[in-house]
């Protein structure tokens, strides 16, 4: 009877309104993927930095995004803006703005001294290398936390959130693919400045993404007066948790740290297989980088008839729980033939089947968080959605970080040489080429099979909501007027 009422409620927005807000996936696609291809690849094999360095660069990095990203969603929910108390409007500017600076920091990665000696200047490399990361990383996280954090808050049922997400991953999907072919377009590999051509067209683009966005993320006077009630509410209590104490809290709900755990494996079975893409285009298949157009294509098309499944697999459940588990297997299933394959119409198809099942969890990933929240929200009286959202994409960018560590650890055990830009290079300069290939699989496939699998297993053993239960927690919220 309570799914039943569930799938006759009726939506609060129109699907435009829906369609905008799933806008933020295909802009922060756009970004992330633009960075995954080629950051890594750009500064160890077109700009020639020794791959130590580059690694190390990325922990500097972590380093700070692990302060970063959880204080930001701490003061997202304790600090009250001066615009708040003006217009009420709390996270759309911060939106729109962290958006911009985060455009901005992604093209000042290329703007390095390109011409500079690699070995002479590799410190002055490294600096700029490391502040220009962690420039990202901040207006990231601004813009992230926020976006993410208004879902919970504008969309309340459940058929809405799926829908909302519904057309997020897919559009989501598009953005990354986009992001391979456009960007890509514009770069001669091994030519330092057309790098730089390319991330002014991912800026430009980028900037008409998140101009579309704004309808979307758009905070009704509905959710403005939520967050009236929660300043009032705030202002009112003595005394907050504090940093240490309220990451305590979060890190004691094994719902969401299981949740978290398979959000990690499968972002760094994704973002893995984004950084390794060039690597398996320019060194595997010999091929020019343009192939990452017709690679990512496939996937698309993979992602694209899965999602609608997905959508409908998941109303007719009910239990995001078990769907999302079936979308962990069927990753990690995508991955085992990636070791083995040899041609480009292999890997086609390897990537055409990864689509299908990066679809489930693109998919899931929101609504599933959104029970979680909705959880907290019951046992603690409030809702606090930049905290929780912070700390899983802290938990994304630590495996961003172990991204760096492998390749580096597999290209410094196997033979990879710095600064080749062909598999003729390869073959010349490595001692082991034979190895070094083989290395080029480890980070692309076996680690992330890996990663995958262990995360699918803690998901199934901590993530326990039922569909009973999620729906007890919407009866609960609307008696306690959350």
């Amino acid at each position: 009877m309570e799914t039943t009422m569930e799938t006759k409620e009726k939506f609060e927005h129109s699907k435009g309104i829906m369609l905008s807000y799933g806008g933020r996936e295909i802009f922060s696609q756009w970004i992330t993927a633009a960075f995954g291809f080629t950051v890594f690849f750009y500064y160890e094999s077109v700009i020639g930095l020794d791959v130590r360095l580059a690694a190390a660069a990325y922990i500097v990095y972590q380093i700070w995004n692990s302060i970063n990203d959880p204080l930001t969603g701490f003061l997202m929910e304790r600090v009250v803006f001066p615009w708040e108390k003006k217009s009420g409007f709390r996270r759309l500017p911060v939106i729109i703005v962290g958006g911009v600076l985060w455009l901005a920091a992604y093209l000042g990665i290329f703007f390095g001294p390109i011409y500079a000696d690699p070995e002479a200047n590799r410190w002055l490399i490294f600096a700029w290398y490391v502040v220009s990361l962690c420039l990202y990383d901040t207006f990231g996280t601004l813009f992230d936390v926020n976006a993410v954090s208004l879902y919970p808050d504008k969309f309340k049922g459940l058929n809405e959130r799926r829908l909302v997400q519904m057309m997020g991953t897919i559009l989501g999907i598009i953005g990354l693919v986009l992001a391979a072919i456009i960007p890509p377009m514009f770069i001669t590999t091994g030519e330092p400045l057309t790098y730089r051509t390319s991330a002014l067209v991912t800026f430009g683009v980028g900037f008409l993404f998140l101009v579309l966005m704004i309808p979307g993320i758009y905070e009704t006077r509905k959710v403005r007066e939520a967050y009236r009630l929660q300043r009032e509410g705030l202002l009112r209590k003595e005394k907050q948790p504090g940093f240490f104490a309220t990451a305590k809290r979060v890190f004691s709900n094994k719902r969401f740290v299981g949740k978290v755990i398979l959000f990690f494996g499968y972002q760094v079975g994704v973002v893995m297989l984004q950084t390794s893409a060039l690597y398996i285009i320019t060194y595997l298949l010999d091929e020019p980088a343009s192939t990452l157009s017709l690679l990512l294509g496939s996937m698309l098309g993979g992602a694209l008839i899965s999602v609608p499944a997905w959508m409908v697999i998941s109303r007719k459940t009910n239990n995001n729980r078990v769907v999302s588990l079936v979308g962990g297997v069927l990753l990690f299933l995508a991955f085992i033939p990636m070791i083995f394959v040899n041609s480009l119409l292999g890997w086609i198809l390897c990537v055409v089947f990864f689509g299908m099942a990066l679809g489930n969890l693109w998919f899931m990933d929101p609504p599933t968080l959104a029970d979680i929240l909705d959880d907290v929200a019951v046992k603690t009286g409030r809702r606090e959605p930049s905290v929780y959202i912070s700390y899983q994409s802290l938990v994304f960018k630590l495996g961003q970080t172990s991204i760096a560590a492998v390749i580096a650890l597999v290209h410094t055990r196997t033979g990879f040489p710095a600064g080749v830009t062909s598999l003729a290079e390869l073959v010349q300069k490595s001692p082991t080429p034979e190895l070094a290939l083989f290395g080029i699989r480890i980070h692309t496939a076996i680690v992330p099979a890996v990663v995958i699998l262990v995360a699918t297993l803690l998901f199934w053993w901590l993530y326990d909501l039922t569909p009973e239960k999620v729906m007890e927690n919407k009866k609960k919220l609307e008696e306690m007027g959350l």
